[in-house]
């Protein structure tokens, strides 16, 4: 029976492309994707919530979580900011003498209600169902963001 050999040329710079791509790919280009993926989710609830006052779309945020126990994990999403404190301003009330005082908050804390519900109120959902049906764009820009990142790691 004949004797085959094999010889592969260009291990070395394989094994340091590996290398850089593992560097590459490390937390930074991980929690720039799913980034990414958390922008495109915050735009499109922002677009499916109530608007009365604009004040709930403004405080729709996307946000990084802490790093990750695991190296190269990250974690991404959405939420609404807590609100942080509340004014109060006078308003005229039509034809009642005197001014009032109206409070408001700098973020709204309605947004629960709205998504969960209360005892009195059924619930509207507006950020579940929305992160439901845009997750092939979610996923497609994170897959993007990825391989830009890896792309570059690459050639760069």
């Amino acid at each position: 029976m004949p004797e085959i050999s094999l010889n592969i040329i260009g291990l070395d710079d394989l094994k340091a492309d590996f290398e850089r791509l593992a560097k590459a790919t490390g937390d930074k280009v991980m929690g720039d994707a799913v980034m990414a993926g958390a922008r495109v989710a915050r735009d499109k609830v922002r677009q499916a919530a109530p608007v009365r006052t604009r004040k709930l779309q403004k405080n729709i945020a996307a946000t990084r979580a802490r790093k990750s126990a695991e190296s190269g994990g990250a974690t991404a999403g959405i939420r609404v900011k807590k609100p942080s404190g509340k004014s109060t301003r006078p308003v005229k009330r039509g034809s009642r003498p005197g001014k009032r005082l109206k409070t408001e908050y700098a973020a709204p804390f309605y947004w629960k209600f709205l998504e969960l519900g209360t005892s009195t109120m059924r619930a509207h959902p507006f950020i579940r169902p929305t992160w439901d049906g845009s997750l092939p764009e979610i996923e497609r820009a994170v897959r993007d963001k990825l391989a830009d990142g890896i792309d570059k790691a690459i050639l760069g």
